[in-house]
């Protein structure tokens, strides 16, 4: 039997059924992946006072800063230290005897050595 003693119906739904077994034995094709997303362009507004245009860049995420307490115990005093990013910001001593407490002032990174004359400074607050 040849193709063209078949009827056309007959061999039209035998090329179907042989091409959909074709394709069951590789699998359909994988879906092409979807480029990323593009950058957005910069916003462009107007400077009120010379009426230039002025592209203002998208804001730049950052993480939060990382904040940590730290306390030091012993049977004289308790040390309560904050430090941000690191970086010690505060430093409060309490005093387990006297009952009172003082402040240390770090020192400031941002400043030289020599210039920062309140490093390692106590500070009393009376309450008052």
């Amino acid at each position: 039997m040849t193709a063209r003693s078949l009827p056309p119906f007959v061999f039209a739904t035998l090329l179907a059924l042989a091409g959909a077994s074709a394709v069951a034995q590789h699998g359909p094709a994988p879906a092409p992946k979807a480029a990323p997303a593009p950058a957005p362009a910069p916003k462009a507004s107007v400077d009120p006072e010379t009426g230039a245009l002025v592209d203002e860049a998208p804001p730049v995420p950052t993480k939060d800063a990382k904040i940590e307490h730290l306390v030091t115990e012993d049977s004289q005093v308790k040390i309560d230290e904050t430090r941000v990013r690191g970086v010690t910001t505060k430093i409060v001593v309490h005093s387990k005897v006297t009952g009172g407490s003082y402040e240390i002032q770090p020192r400031d990174p941002s400043k030289p050595r020599w210039e920062d004359a309140g490093a390692g400074m106590r500070t009393f607050s009376w309450g008052f």
